[in-house]
């Protein structure tokens, strides 16, 4: 394997990496969007799970929306969350039929990866930024939603909200 295939080969690593963190600032916006909800409406713990499962299997874009419409965000935020979408779009849609032709040499490649960890690095921001926001909502409100679901833990939580998935699927 030359150099030029061994940067692509990682190329390929970095890339998942990126779709990984889109996927993970999709929860955790669906989460902040079903805190909101929940507060907001006074929502069953039921319910607030259910958002959770995303039964209209909503998209960074819709999520997006969504939220905006609740109007609490501050607009940097909005800003760098319409971004992100932007990139997902690119990155999901486009980016193959744009960039593929620049895996011919070392050189091209190497700008690729500038571009990607750009992305990445941009999708960690916008994923500090949602987590300590709905941390900061989860203390003011006193929100005690898993214990009262008795779902203290990652794997009873996510058992729970993959069954609601099925149940939607029904």
């Amino acid at each position: 394997m030359n150099k030029t295939d061994e940067i692509a080969k990682e190329f390929y690593a970095q890339y998942g990496l990126a779709m990984h963190h889109i996927q993970i600032l999709e929860t955790s916006l669906l989460e902040l969007f079903a805190i909101k909800r929940y507060i907001e409406e006074r929502l069953p713990e039921l319910e607030y799970y259910k958002i959770l499962s995303n039964p209209n299997k909503l998209t960074l874009g819709q999520l997006n929306k969504k939220l905006f419409d609740l109007n609490f965000l501050d607009p940097q935020v909005k800003h760098n969350l319409i971004l992100a979408n932007k990139y997902r779009i690119f990155l999901a849609h486009r980016f193959w039929w744009e960039r593929d032709i620049e895996f011919d040499n070392q050189s091209s490649l190497l700008n690729l990866h500038k571009e990607i960890f750009s992305f990445i690095d941009h999708f960690k921001v916008q994923l500090s930024t949602i987590d300590t926001l709905i941390n900061r909502i989860r203390n003011e409100n006193n929100l005690t939603i898993e214990e009262n679901m008795g779902l203290t833990d990652f794997q009873s939580r996510e058992m729970f909200i993959k069954s609601l998935i099925l149940t939607n699927k029904k």
